[in-house]
């Protein structure tokens, strides 16, 4: 907030914020200032995803993302888990995902229900195994399942993304391809975008262009999983924009 009040470019690591009150300030703080805020949701810029981002552009329909992450159990007392700290698995690593989809979507995320396990166990976070359903402006859904309680022989991370008689697969960002007529193609592969994100924050700042994830995009982001917080708590969807 500081830096963009000094209109300073900023690149921050996931979390944007800890709480509604946090983003609020910083929206206020980006809104009055020159500078360029980049949230470091590297995934997005993989070579995985943007050539299937490419690939749904044209549809001009909804569609369905489908998005698993084993992520592994993280004892309670990991600083990740404290939320004054690292704001907890669904604020400081769910983020990721949300974004995700929304990059896939192209479309601004309307409405989000969660549902978590109830555990007796003292060493387990219920919220750290996790159903999300989101749906989006242009009618699209997400489904994220997040998972602490699963074998780490499984991948980390498995997308798919249907739509138009098209489906995409990413397995943990080492393989992707791509399903049309019958017949499979293999996608190219980038790691997980981390490369690609740095340099298109410093292109942005060498050529005066806007930032390469729009404010609205990682606003939304962010207050999703708020309101995923929120749907846990009260049982119901929450409405995330009107």
């Amino acid at each position: 907030i500081e830096g963009l009040h000094r209109n300073k470019h900023v690149f921050v690591e996931k979390p944007l914020a800890m709480n509604t009150e946090e983003l609020d300030l910083v929206r206020e703080a980006y809104q009055h200032s020159d500078a360029i805020l980049m949230v470091g949701f590297n995934r997005r810029f993989s070579t995985l995803a943007t050539e299937i981002r490419k690939e749904f552009e044209g549809l001009n329909e909804p569609l369905v993302v489908n998005i698993r992450v084993n992520a592994g159990f993280i004892p309670k007392e990991h600083w990740t888990q404290i939320k004054e700290v690292g704001g907890g698995r669904i604020i400081g690593e769910m983020c990721h995902f949300v974004d995700l989809i929304q990059f896939f979507t192209n479309s601004r995320p309307v409405q989000v229900y969660a549902s978590s396990i109830d555990t007796n166990n003292a060493e387990m976070q219920s919220d750290d195994n996790i159903s999300v359903i989101l749906k989006y402006e242009n009618g699209s859904v997400g489904n994220l399942i997040y998972l602490a309680n699963g074998d780490k022989s499984i991948p980390k991370e498995h997308i798919e993304v249907y739509g138009g008689g098209v489906t995409a697969v990413i397995n943990d960002f080492r393989s992707g391809s791509l399903h049309r007529n019958n017949r499979k193609t293999k996608l190219k592969l980038s790691g997980k975008g981390h490369r690609q994100e740095v340099a298109a924050f410093l292109k942005a700042l060498e050529t005066g262009d806007v930032s390469p994830i729009p404010f609205e995009s990682i606003y939304d982001t962010t207050l999703t999983t708020f309101k995923i917080q929120d749907s846990l708590a009260t049982g119901l969807p929450q409405r995330i924009i009107d």
